[in-house]
């Protein structure tokens, strides 16, 4: 019988800058650790080939600030990225664990001047399509000037932007949900929560939901 804590699935939470997601994968976390189920986070990508220079926490002042990389560098980089997570889907994530990621690959195709993507954007939509698709894409969302009034690292008008790509990205996607980041810390959890548990229970045998 498969149980709770047999449970494999790959959640990824999208958002703006703003939106929440930290604090919420936080609560989230708590919560579905309390109702049993064994839960793992990563931020952005597996560290195998490549680590991350900072840390995931750690507070990004200018998103913008730095120039792309060369095509070259920004090729070698998504495709060690491609290389990483087929990596982690294979031998690392299969631990019957619900592995809820903080961002994805495909936030580079929103914002690539974040990743200095300097490469075409055809060849990062290619890899996008390779990459190993979640069972839930989370995409937390709110009006521009709420984003805005929490943090300040883009322009109201590249908020807007990226706010209106996330939803463009996700109504293609075969699963997913969208939650309205602008209420209470509380009520956004319980959101995402809901639509993780129906996700689970939509898998589990009735004998054991």
């Amino acid at each position: 019988m498969q149980s709770k804590e047999d449970i494999t699935l790959k959640i990824v939470v999208l958002g703006p800058d703003g939106a929440g997601k930290s604090s919420v994968i936080k609560g989230l976390m708590e919560n579905l650790a309390r109702r049993g189920y064994s839960v793992k986070m990563r931020h952005l990508k597996p560290q195998i080939l490549i680590s991350q220079r900072s840390e995931p926490v750690a507070i990004v002042v200018n998103p913008h600030g730095k120039p792309p990389r060369s095509v070259l560098t920004s090729l070698v980089k998504i495709v060690v990225w491609l290389i990483e997570e087929w990596y982690a889907n294979l031998f690392q994530d299969q631990e019957e664990t619900l592995l809820i990621c903080d961002r994805y690959y495909h936030d580079l195709l929103i914002d690539p001047i974040r990743y200095r993507y300097g490469g075409p954007q055809s060849v990062a939509k290619l890899v996008s399509k390779l990459m190993p698709q979640p069972d839930l894409w989370v995409l937390l969302d709110a009006p521009a000037e709420v984003l805005q009034a929490r943090k300040q690292e883009v322009s109201l008008e590249e908020t807007a932007r990226q706010r209106n790509a996330y939803k463009k990205f996700v109504q293609h996607q075969k699963a997913y949900v969208v939650v309205d980041a602008s209420q209470s810390l509380n009520r956004v959890i319980t959101g995402v929560q809901h639509a993780i548990t129906e996700l689970c229970r939509s898998i589990m045998p009735a004998e054991d939901r």
